[in-house]
């Protein structure tokens, strides 16, 4: 039993990181010409380290305060003397792996028997190691901003849990770290509140408010701008504002494809439907743990709704955002088999259960997979053809065009095919010149 359930946890891993690890390439994408190449090109040119760290902390990119991802890319600066985008991309990857960690020590199914909690935890492999969030891995700048914020958040709340000074010592770090990570870190602030204002921790609520206080301040030091995204095609600037239907599809954008907003706005309303249910029930005092960190996501979605919505509904299912989705029915299914799976008296029903769960959880990840494995290698593809078509003289037998680059993939996929007419894949010339001069990047010779 103990390697049937080992095994059933390693294929899903071992599965998601192999189609990374060849998918993976050398070259910036996007943001990270800004949040990484151009934040370097300015440090190399700061005399004091004094006036690095200050910039590391007050530099923006697009409204965000990227700290925990400059002072990684920071270090490796230091140690290495220039930028390496794969060393950086792996690490954002690999929070995928802490997540997943994270996530299975919020559960409190099977404590005395090993083997079999793991074997109840495999649908939560299948659901956190798979490709429905593609968009956010192989993307250093992305990865580095959108897989920490969740894992730290996570921690956060499962230290605040328990009731020890060390704990809450972590769990403060760990908010500083999420804070650093992403701005969507702060909704850990609200939830950490609620949490310790449940259990009547009144002592510990001062420590907790004064650090979310430094950060507030940490943050609003010499911050200049909002967010400011580049709307998409067909879609018209408004006034944003929270809107629950976006809010909806947000939180069950995993059963969309692209733009079909009608299965995750049942999905979303199912998985709220279910989290009011285990609030009816009082779970939040059997498994804090896990009800807020559901309630962190929740927080997460109307909010986000907030700063997109003018974008339209179809911007509720980017597919950078989808590991939201993806926790949300983790942590549901989590919560049905503690508190509810042990009401069924049948235990046939209760196999049946956990059975049909494995199958679901695994035949999802096998299509994400699929379809995701194909949007990295073709995303790959896109990046190095319009690097070499630019930066260098084109390949024999290459047009140096958006519309040559992965026609097959843009005419199935309406997402890429948007993605490849903004110029998503372009390199930044300007930046890509500036550092190259400077030497803090070398483009290399075969990605």
């Amino acid at each position: 039993m103990m390697c049937g359930a080992v095994l059933l946890l390693l294929v899903p891993a071992l599965v998601f990181f192999a189609a990374l690890w060849k998918t993976a390439f050398q070259l910036p994408l996007a943001d990270d010409y800004d949040a990484i190449l151009s934040f370097i090109n300015v440090v190399r040119q700061t005399p004091s380290l004094p006036a690095k760290l200050v910039y590391a902390v007050t530099v923006e990119h697009n409204g965000y305060k990227l700290i925990f991802e400059n002072a990684v890319t920071l270090i490796q600066y230091a140690l290495r003397g220039q930028v390496y985008f794969l060393p950086l991309v792996a690490l954002g990857d690999s929070f995928a792996l802490f997540i997943f960690l994270v996530t299975c020590s919020l559960s409190q199914v099977s404590p005395g028997d090993v083997a079999r909690r793991l074997l109840l935890l495999a649908p939560v492999a299948f659901l956190v190691f798979q490709l429905q969030y593609a968009s956010a891995l192989n993307f250093a700048s992305c990865s580095l901003q959108q897989l920490p914020v969740i894992f730290f958040s996570f921690l956060s709340v499962l230290l605040l849990t328990r009731f020890t000074r060390l704990s809450l010592v972590g769990s403060c770090l760990a908010l500083v770290l999420a804070i650093a990570s992403s701005p969507n870190g702060f909704f850990v602030v609200p939830v950490g509140f609620i949490l310790l204002a449940q259990m009547r921790r009144w002592r510990q609520m001062p420590s907790w408010l004064c650090v979310a206080a430094v950060m507030v301040g940490v943050y609003a030091f010499r911050y200049h701008h909002m967010i400011s995204e580049k709307l998409p095609a067909g879609s018209t600037p408004g006034r944003s504002h929270i809107n629950i239907v976006y809010a909806f599809s947000f939180l069950g954008s995993s059963a969309a494809r692209y733009l079909s907003i009608g299965p995750s706005l049942t999905l979303g309303l199912a998985l709220v439907a279910l989290f009011c249910l285990a609030a009816g029930r009082r779970y939040f005092t059997r498994n804090p743990a896990i009800f807020y960190c559901m309630l962190f996501i929740i927080i997460n979605s109307i909010a986000v709704s907030g700063l997109r919505s003018d974008q339209g509904l179809a911007q509720s299912l980017a597919s950078r955002y989808r590991m939201y989705s993806n926790l949300l029915l983790a942590l549901s299914y989590m919560y049905l088999l503690e508190d509810l799976l042990p009401l069924v008296k049948s235990v046939t029903v209760r196999r049946a259960f956990l059975v049909a769960a494995l199958i679901f959880s695994a035949a999802f990840c096998a299509l994400s997979d699929i379809a995701g494995a194909r949007f990295l290698a073709e995303k790959k593809d896109a990046v190095t053809m319009e690097f070499a078509a630019q930066w260098r003289s084109p390949p024999a037998g290459t047009a140096a065009s958006n519309e040559s680059a992965s026609p097959a993939l843009a005419k199935q996929n309406p997402a890429f095919a948007r993605q490849l007419d903004a110029g998503v894949f372009d390199p930044d010339l300007g930046v890509l010149r500036e550092s190259v001069r400077l030497g803090v990047y070398t483009p290399p010779t075969r990605p």
